[in-house]
């Protein structure tokens, strides 16, 4: 009796031991897909803070419209677009969590900033169409340009919308695919919870 004693009270604590690495296991787990999720959303406020960069840079570039040859009203309907456009993505872009946010937060607003970054086109699309169209009046009103140039000028804005349009399409993807992984680490985690 007492031998089957001892064999139940060992067999309890070894029992106890493997939980005990158990657990250990999935705290590891988790630290990893923790680590995994910071990483993720890093790159994605990392993509943020370059597009906003790149909105500035592009907004001080535009000025130089002036020195071409194009009419003020122009270029100042292109900063104003330009500084809508950098708003809008400024606002976004802080939909993004801070990495110190509880993991549901944290969900709600890479939900929140997919869900404006993937509808940005309808109002992004229509601006550049307006603005291309203003552009194009632009280049074949002013008289400044000799023919040969306007056709040189609408040409080059052709290759620009092409390269510019796959640029920007392809750098869509990758956010909304690093938006859909980043859920998929905190569904994840919250999994295991």
């Amino acid at each position: 009796m007492e031998n089957t004693d001892n064999i139940l009270n060992e067999m309890q604590q070894q029992l106890r031991q493997m939980k005990e690495k158990l657990e250990g296991e999935t705290i590891v787990n988790e630290k990893i897909l923790r680590n995994a999720y910071r990483k993720t959303l890093g790159s994605l406020q990392r993509k943020a803070l370059r597009q906003t960069i790149i909105g500035i840079v592009a907004m001080l570039l535009s000025l130089n419209l002036l020195n071409v040859g194009f009419s003020i009203p122009f270029v100042i309907a292109t900063e104003v677009m330009l500084a809508f456009c950098l708003a809008a993505t400024i606002i976004i872009n802080n939909r993004l969590p801070k990495m110190d946010t509880d993991l549901v937060t944290a969900a709600k607003g890479i939900v929140r900033f997919r869900k404006g970054y993937a509808n940005w086109l309808w109002i992004g699309i229509p601006l550049l169409i307006l603005w291309l169209g203003g552009m194009v009046y632009e280049i074949m009103k002013n008289e400044a340009f000799p023919s040969e140039a306007k056709y040189a000028m609408l040409i080059g804005l052709g290759v620009g919308i092409v390269i510019g349009g796959a640029i920007g399409l392809i750098l869509r993807h990758n956010i909304l695919s690093k938006s859909d992984e980043t859920l998929a680490q905190i569904k994840d985690l919250t999994s295991e919870d």
